[in-house]
């Protein structure tokens, strides 16, 4: 195999709401982050978060991350419309010998241990996101959002600092759990509804993200 470039191939589709949310948090932590570490960022956004697009732009730049964000099974990556990026059995190759890091529900299931990343960081099970519904056209500024996606992306941006995937990983489990602490000793600082629906999808993910190594 030639060698891999420096660069990182990421996934935005944004058909709706949840996958806009994940594809603007995205944007905000992971490309800057990129860019900051001198690592090219090709971007597969809205429209072109399809699967010609990523294969084309996977065989032909040969990234060394890969990190796809949207819906998703055991065993399939969705783009744009979920429409099938990645899918086990027809073209987890790849990913094969990549950093990768999918951001949908229940990939980390069987596509994580079955694609032969060099490390994969998933979810084995479904991804859950609480969304404030006076900020929907402000994805940024959602405070139910926020503690969720800043958790949830922590391990693909200190990977993108060239942090081991397995530290990147214990890091993002972490920030979870500094969240989950911060909502349980400071409750007085946040709203009953904020309580109710944060706290729970902060246990629920944390419990549910996993490291997947060749």
């Amino acid at each position: 195999m030639r060698e891999m470039s420096n660069s990182v191939l990421m996934t935005l589709p944004d058909h709706d709401d949840l996958t806009r949310y994940v594809s603007c948090w995205s944007s905000r932590l992971l490309a800057k982050t990129a860019e900051r570490t001198g690592k090219g960022v090709i971007v597969s956004k809205g429209s072109s978060a399809t699967r010609s697009h990523v294969e084309s732009n996977i065989r032909s730049k040969n990234p060394r991350f890969v990190f796809l964000n949207g819906h998703g099974t055991a065993d399939v990556v969705f783009g744009q419309g979920d429409e099938p990026i990645v899918k086990l059995g027809e073209n987890e190759e790849l990913l094969r010998g990549r950093i990768v890091h999918v951001l949908a529900c229940d990939a980390g299931k069987s596509l994580g241990p079955g694609c032969g990343a060099e490390a994969f960081i998933g979810y084995k099970g479904k991804f859950w996101l609480c969304m404030d519904k006076f900020s929907l056209l402000k994805p940024l500024e959602d405070r139910f959002a926020r503690p969720v996606m800043v958790s949830a992306l922590d391990a693909p941006n200190q990977m993108l600092k060239d942090m081991p995937p397995a530290d990147a990983f214990e890091s993002s489990q972490r920030l979870y759990q500094e969240q989950i602490d911060e909502f349980t000793h400071s409750e007085s600082k946040y709203t009953t509804e904020e309580l109710q629906l944060v706290l729970p999808v902060l246990f629920i993910n944390k419990s549910l993200q996993v490291l997947c190594q060749a």
